[in-house]
């Protein structure tokens, strides 16, 4: 559950989108939700770049298709020059390489196109309050992470519990206040079950959650 001030604080998006039709739908379904601010919009990476240097959203909603810099070089300098903005990419590309690469560079949600708007908002909302998101369509593409033999009871009872809630989206900040541990406690738990699944985000934990059915 997100805490007061995250539940009422306002959200500032960036869409990132190279199809006109889609950032005019994507902005009537975001100014219909009370928390989302539309900061901008832009049809190529450049712009998309120039924009989140400007005004620093809290969310970009990035395509990789884009023209001039795709989506992975937008993240590649989005790391490289350390901003702050959350990134949720929402795309029709779902082969393997695609997805484990917006998730090495830092995504923190990968949302598929045919998705739904319920699904659409819901991680707009998570991933701005420092979760994470992945499409349960998307959750077999880890299937051949190297340790994936590895069963559920590998890990231990705690380790299970943190799973499940980062699967949920939670955040760490969040998870340690639900179980009344410090944030630092939750971050090494999750690099304790990153080391034993053979993971390298949060991201790839959530699709790992999915795929066991844990959430």
């Amino acid at each position: 559950m997100l805490d007061l001030m995250d539940e009422q604080s306002a959200i500032n998006i960036v869409v990132a989108e190279d199809h006109a039709l889609v950032r005019a739908g994507l902005r009537l379904m975001l100014s219909r939700h009370p928390r989302l601010r539309w900061a901008g919009e832009a049809a190529d990476g450049e712009a998309a770049l120039a924009l989140v240097r400007a005004r620093r959203p809290q969310v970009l909603v990035l395509d990789l298709g884009l023209p001039r810099l795709d989506g992975l070089e937008v993240m590649q300098a989005l790391a490289r020059e350390q901003l702050p903005t959350r990134v949720l990419v929402v795309t029709a590309r779902q082969d393997p390489a695609s997805v484990r690469a917006a998730l090495a560079l830092g995504a923190q949600g990968y949302l598929l196109k045919t998705d739904d708007a319920e699904a659409l908002l819901g991680a707009l909302l998570t991933v701005a309050a420092g979760g994470w998101h992945v499409s349960p369509e998307l959750a077999g593409v880890f299937e051949s992470t190297p340790r994936e033999g590895i069963e559920l009871e590998a890990l231990t009872a705690r380790e299970q519990d943190i799973a499940m809630r980062v699967g949920r989206g939670h955040s760490s900040k969040h998870i340690g206040l639900e179980l009344g541990i410090s944030e630092h406690t939750v971050r090494k738990h999750r690099e304790n079950i990153a080391r034993k699944l053979g993971l390298r985000n949060a991201a790839e934990l959530v699709a790992w959650t999915i795929r066991h059915q844990m959430v």
